[in-house]
């Protein structure tokens, strides 16, 4: 070889090596390892097959009339995808369009849920069993130079669907960018280099393993010109998750607020203003308090906390971590809901909001164990220890034991037992009502309606809950989307959140219970009762999740609010088949 020739092999082998990040490779006569052409071609062949696996799933997305409006990409095998509100805002009055994918087909393609503050849609293909798709990715762990994948449609090239692709890296993290007219507002979105022009809006941007970090949707644009100068931005695959369950229910999702601003001072960024009754205030932060931290993640700015903000939806849960005199004060706030700009009132579609009410309660049901459709058992007995909390209606007493039995559809006994053995009253309920009696069968009280609400949810969660899905009266059972449950935990280490989707439930004829389904185990983890006429408002815990009594149940109860504050812990249960 010409000595220049060589030289040049080896100054591009050296770069390449690089730009991968390998180690130096030995001389020629070495063969310890691959030469630097061997490193470039094998990673050119792993992205040629990422692209590959994942482009199937890219979705060109049309109107009824087959016009071309933008991208999508699908999440999961049952054909749920994910788009930019802009691009189905069209398909609203109808909620159908068509899905192209790259087999050559189109797909009827039916609009869910909407996200306009966020610009974000979930829609349904549907034509066959199965469809290919890409898994969400991690977009906390996307940082800038990581290797950018953008796929869709840009300026109807893709004919036959098969999806354009532009490659390029992260050039920017944490990004914020204005909305249009208090919608479509892109907060601590992903910026990157790879070409996004008009048709990839909603497409799916991958990381170098072909996981969805982010949903393109935004360019930076010439002066002259709609094409794009080098500046494209994603929505982050993490806010979107959070936004999932409402989106799959069909719902208009909200974002959420702490209905406060803050501002830079000497210790840092602290409350500026608030709203007396709103979300912050309500959690106990007031005017002149330090925010070190949301969730984890330390506030350096004004900015950079409303960019965050924005990523959750209303009624999430949210730590806070303050300081006031010097001092940490954690907190938890719920998010107020700001309501999104709409042209026309979006209506949820009852079909599919019902839909995914028997999703959730039929992997409740499975992952209790209760293996079959509306296998529930005939009849529970089950033995708990109660110990009343300090609060200000009940001080600390020495434990109870309780005896719970309850057969077909007949009311919840729950009978107490003295110290001596001996019994004591006897509290019966269902979902509709509690009445307190003696032992003896005696005269019958009315138990309050607030602690009748409590009895009441707990009665839906141990029986109507475990009958079959399809037989159950869901007419006013409605999912409600997602939300956070914020809870100490376990030793003590911190805070804990988990991701919950929320179905609502009347009870007691005057009341609503929000129950929480972890997403990942669909545990119930949480119950909280309002009573509409009272505003009174109680929440049961449910922790300890374990096998017990032949199922996965919860094993420790705890009630606060309204007059209780007590936990039961379960020392035996026994089902009758």
């Amino acid at each position: 070889m010409h000595s220049r020739t060589r030289a040049r092999c080896e100054v591009v082998g050296a770069a390449a090596c690089l730009l991968l990040g390998c180690a130096p490779v030995a001389g020629a006569g070495d063969e310890a390892g691959p030469s630097p052409a061997d490193l470039v071609l094998a990673a050119q062949a792993e992205r040629i097959a990422v692209i590959a696996r994942v482009a199937p799933a890219v979705v060109c997305v049309f109107d009824r009339g087959q016009r071309s409006g933008g991208s999508g990409v699908v999440i999961d095998a049952e054909g749920y995808g994910l788009t930019n509100f802009h691009v189905v805002a069209g398909l609203l009055e109808t909620r159908r369009g068509w899905g192209g994918l790259s087999d050559g087909r189109l797909y009827e393609l039916e609009v869910l849920g909407i996200d306009p503050t966020g610009d974000v849609a979930m829609f349904r293909l549907h034509g066959r069993e199965r469809f290919p798709f890409a898994p969400l990715g991690d977009s906390d762990r996307v940082g800038i130079g990581d290797t950018a994948i953008a796929m869709g449609n840009p300026f109807s090239l893709s004919e036959d669907f098969t999806p354009s692709v532009s490659l390029g890296i992260v050039t920017g993290v944490h990004r914020y960018q204005e909305g249009v007219r208090g919608n479509l507002i892109y907060t601590d979105c992903i910026q990157v280099d790879a070409a996004i022009n008009p048709g990839n809006s909603g497409g799916p941007l991958f990381n170098a393993a072909g996981e969805i970090v982010g949903i393109n949707g935004r360019i930076s644009v010439s002066t002259r010109g709609r094409y794009n100068v080098g500046f494209g931005y994603a929505i982050a695959s993490n806010q979107i998750h959070r936004f999932l369950p409402a989106l799959r229910a069909g719902l208009l999702a909200r974002h959420g607020t702490l209905q406060a601003a803050v501002d830079t001072a000497d210790r840092g960024v602290v409350f500026a203003e608030m709203i007396r009754g709103a979300s912050a205030f309500k959690a106990g932060a007031r005017v002149g308090d330090g925010l070190r931290a949301v969730d984890g993640v330390p506030i350096v700015s004004p900015n950079h906390f409303a960019s965050l903000l924005g990523t959750y939806p209303e009624g999430w849960e949210i730590l806070l971590d303050l300081q006031r005199e010097g001092k940490p004060l954690p907190t938890v706030a719920r998010l107020d809901p700001i309501e999104p700009r709409l042209q026309e009132p979006f209506a949820v579609d009852r079909a599919v909001n019902l839909q995914e009410v028997r999703r959730v309660l039929r992997r409740f049901q499975e992952s209790a164990g209760f293996a079959g459709e509306g296998c529930g058992p005939a009849g529970w007995r089950w033995t708990a220890e109660r110990r009343h909390l300090p609060s200000a209606d009940h001080p600390t007493e020495d434990p109870q034991r309780l005896e719970f039995v309850q057969w077909g559809d007949e009311p919840i006994r729950v009978l107490h037992r003295h110290d001596d053995g001996s019994a004591g009253r006897v509290i019966e309920f269902d979902d509709r009502r509690a009445v307190d009696r003696s032992p003896a069968g005696g005269e019958a009280f009315a138990v309050s309606p607030q602690i009748a609400m409590v009895l009441a949810a707990q009665y839906v969660m141990h029986v109507r809950m475990l009958a079959s899905v399809d037989a159950m009266d869901l007419s006013q059972v409605r999912h409600a989307g997602g939300a956070a449950v914020v809870e100490a935990a376990p030793g003590g280490a911190g805070y804990e959140s988990n991701l919950v989707e929320v179905l609502e439930w009347p009870v007691a004829d005057h009341a609503v219970a929000r129950f929480d389904f972890d997403v990942d185990r669909h545990w119930l983890r949480r119950i909280t009762v309002r009573d509409v006429p009272s505003g009174a408002e109680a929440t049961v815990h449910l922790s300890d999740h374990g096998p017990i009594g032949g199922v996965v149940w919860p094993r420790t109860v705890e009630v606060r609010g309204s007059g209780m504050a007590c936990r039961d812990s379960i020392l035996e249960l026994e089902l009758v088949p």
